[in-house]
């Protein structure tokens, strides 16, 4: 297999119990960096309300007031862009919002030789051509020459941008950037577009037309997920809420351009992978290879005709991209190979014909194949030049190492990961002998082998609608919020065979649990497909999606790795995940019945589990629900209910979406207490019997009939007293209140009435809070206090048990030992070690333990 290190991240989130939401979930916000109740809540539902204010960027009034007055004096107003999407983007959203509010702007985008950013010849044509305002954008941070030009020329100008601020702000009328140190806006990592975009909320806002200011998002988001930012606050909410307009597009060229090249485009729902590999690349050929002025024309024409031309052409020119990209790919490998390059620290390939609007994507692929940091170079012999684009790996800074040698170049310039310069000829082969040098001694071994940072191991049932669904709530994936990567170990591989064209892809089925997952996919394998289809079991490292088939979902693992199977079962985490199921769960069924308030019931068999419709089988659940529900069933005795959520037609047939749930209903046709009581304790504990507190506090309460104070300790049964008080009362048909500040009572009592503090006209009352214990005077009541206090008329209860010597204590994740104890063992192993507990010389316990002492 590949030279890879696996790097599982910490997974010590606790349930959070505030929180109705997978603990595999939580775990993922949390290694996100996303913890408390108010973020989580804040990133799963997403608003355009949570876009903090513009205003909270410096200069945004200033440059706000200079529009408006260049709006009213009829000044001339251009727009500076760049050439790659997020440029172009911008620039075009500035265009359209610009010509909304009654300007007529002009804007202006250097070609790819210009260089990138602001030059002098541009700002003389532009002033040439009666400009007075300029608004930048993704650019002029660092143009301090040049804005102390055009300020010679009278123009003034308004910066937007959000690279690094390296030399303090430059000369210009007003500088907005996320990245300045005054700014009290909390985020700092938007694109160009959507700094941009804060100006234009701004400029609405001030207008009153906010309301007029979210159909720019589908080109906000477009921008952002090509500029490879962050997918975090701002970002996320332009991304979501931009993606969401794809395909009703308010601009006529996108709209048209959507049609042509999504089939699906009507009812699909976009994700960042079709931004980024899909949409983008046809707007960043335009700038690679000709003049991306092209690419603004299709988001600002209102013409039919004019558009489908821009279309053609913008796609004949990635078509062009995709050969050029492709050749040039073929040839550094050839090159690599032939010379066997691949022996060094640094892979450099410098040759003439290499395009220079594609060899950074040359370097990130080759990067991938080798893991190695990658330099590509075009070789300009008419110039005396070559020009450079610098991949890296982790672990090796290249703008570091780049530093070390500056003399070679021209100019260079980047970041750690990613990097670019230009470089006489003659000093090519002292550059690649130096930066192998310097890497051989500053590239530790280890980081030379490529880390697969795995998100969670999961189980083989959670590859599921429900789960697929659940992880859709972290959307939209990209840079800084990544698609989680998840981890099935020693599972079966089989019927593995090459796909694709070229047969470089490999596809095979997984095995585990009896569960199979069909048609899994390794892109990109032909390395090792001999290795794959010569072994029978493996760790796997994937991603999910959920596609379609003929109007029904499947669940899809695109594999990132494998290995050997190397980590052991853990009985222990198994039993975890499946104890911590959250409910309720969504499954879908497919049926050409029309089900509309349809009751329908769950009938189990040993591996499959039925819907049934008045008692006739209807169809029957898939593989992964029914083995979660009869998992859940055998090892805790859990019952559940089903009820329909929607139903939506479909061409083949009607997709039912269906509402599984824990089935809390008590039913007893009992008519005396003792056996009445008798069905309450099978139904809430099965073969266990109530603890030692438990039976005196119901003794007191039913038996003597005494209003009672049970001085207790938390995780001692107290939630089931108060089921069994809840379940006797209304099998009477009466209701008992339970007062308490407690948020965890409401997920488990169904029972109960809760409130926080008394109310009339209830049988009985519970107290778990100090309050007023007058009020109750002449109320049938409990008290719970974990203070050994007196109350007059109450009959005290208090708690005492003995620890058995040979129990250690121990938090609930951090156990992993042979002897344990933890309520999410099967009810059959915790009976067994409860019957034998002398017999374990030590035993490992969560708390629950006291449940049973």
């Amino acid at each position: 297999m590949r030279n890879t290190r696996w790097i599982y991240k910490e997974n010590s989130f606790s349930q959070n119990t505030n929180l109705n939401i997978d603990r595999d979930i939580l775990n993922l916000l949390y290694n996100r960096d996303i913890r408390d109740e108010e973020k989580i809540y804040k990133f799963i539902n997403t608003s355009l309300d949570n876009i903090h204010s513009p205003l909270l960027l410096k200069d945004v009034d200033r440059a706000v007031e200079r529009i408006l007055q260049a709006k009213e004096n009829k000044e001339e107003v251009w727009i500076y862009g760049d050439y790659d999407v997020d440029g172009i983007t911008s620039t075009s959203l500035c265009y359209l919002a610009l010509s909304e509010i009654g300007i007529t702007p002009r804007y202006y985008i250097p070609l790819r030789d210009e260089g990138y950013g602001l030059n002098k010849e541009a700002m003389d044509y532009i002033k040439s051509q009666g400009g007075k305002v300029i608004i930048t954008v993704d650019c002029g941070i660092s143009a301090h020459p040049e804005i102390e030009y055009a300020n010679s020329l009278g123009l003034e100008i308004i910066v937007t941008d959000h690279h690094e601020i390296n030399n303090g702000n430059p000369p210009a009328y007003a500088v907005i950037n996320p990245k300045r140190e005054d700014n009290q806006f909390p985020f700092k990592y938007m694109a160009g577009v959507g700094t941009a975009f804060m100006l234009i909320y701004a400029l609405f806002d001030k207008l009153e037309k906010k309301e007029e200011l979210y159909k720019y998002l589908d080109i906000v988001a477009i921008g952002t997920v090509a500029d490879i930012v962050p997918l975090l606050e701002e970002n996320r909410i332009f991304t979501k809420f931009g993606m969401e307009q794809l395909n009703k597009s308010h601009w006529l060229g996108i709209s048209m351009l959507i049609k042509k090249i999504f089939e699906d485009y009507k009812t699909k729902k976009f994700n960042t992978y079709d931004i980024g590999f899909i949409i983008a690349p046809i707007f960043n050929a335009a700038g690679r290879l000709e003049d991306a002025k092209r690419a603004v024309e299709l988001f600002i024409e209102k013409d039919h005709r004019v558009c489908s031309e821009i279309i053609n052409e913008l796609l004949n020119n990635n078509t062009e991209r995709k050969e050029i990209q492709e050749m040039i790919l073929e040839r550094a490998l050839f090159k690599i190979e032939n010379e066997k390059l691949f022996e060094d620290s640094v892979l450099v390939v410098a040759e003439e014909g290499f395009h220079h609007g594609v060899i950074g994507i040359v370097a990130s692929k080759i990067l991938d194949r080798y893991y190695k940091p990658t330099i590509i170079m075009e070789i300009k012999p008419d110039e005396g030049i070559a020009t450079a684009s610098c991949r890296s790996i982790e672990g090796f800074n290249m703008i570091e190492a780049l530093n070390t040698m500056k003399e070679l170049f021209v100019k260079y310039g980047g970041h750690a990961g990613a990097a670019g310069f230009s470089i006489k000829i003659e000093n090519i082969n002292e550059f690649s002998k130096r930066i192998n040098e310097y890497a051989k001694e500053n590239i530790p071994e280890s980081s030379l082998i490529k880390p697969v940072k795995l998100d969670i191991t999961i189980p083989a049932y959670k590859i599921s609608y429900d789960f697929i669904d659940k992880i859709s709530l972290l959307e939209p994936f990209g840079f800084g919020n990544p698609s989680p990567l998840f981890a099935l170990n020693n599972c079966e591989i089989s019927g593995v065979r090459p796909i694709g064209k070229e047969k470089n892809h490999t596809m095979f089925n997984v095995r585990k649990d009896n569960l199979e997952i069909r048609n899994c996919v390794w892109f990109s394998s032909d390395d090792v497909f001999n290795e794959i289809a010569s072994i029978s079991h493996a760790d796997i490292a994937f991603k999910l999606k959920l596609e379609t088939f003929k109007d029904k979902y499947m669940y899809k693992m695109y594999v990132e790795d494998m290995q050997l199977p190397r980590k052991e079962e853990n009985i222990y985490e198994r039993y975890n995940s499946l104890y911590n199921t959250v409910f309720p769960i969504e499954t879908v069924i497919y049926t050409r019945k029309n089900l509309e308030n349809s009751d329908l019931k769950l009938v189990y068999h040993d591996y499959e589990v039925d819907v049934t419709l008045n008692r006739n089988y209807l169809t029957t659940l898939d593989n992964q629900t029914a083995y979660l529900l009869l998992e859940m069933r055998k090892n805790y005795g859990y019952n559940f209910k089903v009820s329909i959520k929607d139903i939506i037609l479909k061409e083949e047939n009607y997709n039912v979406h269906l509402i599984i749930d824990r089935d809390y209903e008590f039913v007893s046709y009992s008519l005396k207490q003792g056996e009445l009581f008798r069905d309450i304790k099978n139904f809430l504990l099965g073969d266990f019997n109530y603890n030692s507190i438990q039976k005196n506090i119901l003794a007191s309460v039913f038996k003597e009939k005494k209003n009672t104070l049970a001085v207790v300790e938390k995780g001692r049964g107290v939630n089931t007293v108060i089921q069994t008080i809840g379940l006797y009362y209304k099998s009477l048909g009466e209701k008992i209140l339970l007062i308490t500040d407690e948020v965890p009572y409401k997920k488990t009592l169904s029972c109960v009435d809760i409130a926080d503090d008394f109310q009339e006209g209830y049988s009985f009352y519970i107290v778990d809070k100090k309050i007023d214990f007058s009020i109750l005077k002449n109320k049938k009541s409990l008290i719970f206090s974990s203070e050994n206090i007196e109350l007059e008329g109450f009959n005290k209860v208090v708690d005492s048990y003995t620890i058995p010597e040979n129990i250690i204590f121990m938090e609930e994740e951090l156990i992993s030992k042979k002897n344990i104890f933890s309520n999410i063992l099967p009810i059959t192993t915790r009976k067994n070690i409860l019957t034998s507990l002398n017999k374990y010389s030590v035993l490992y316990c969560s708390r629950d333990i006291l449940l049973y002492l």
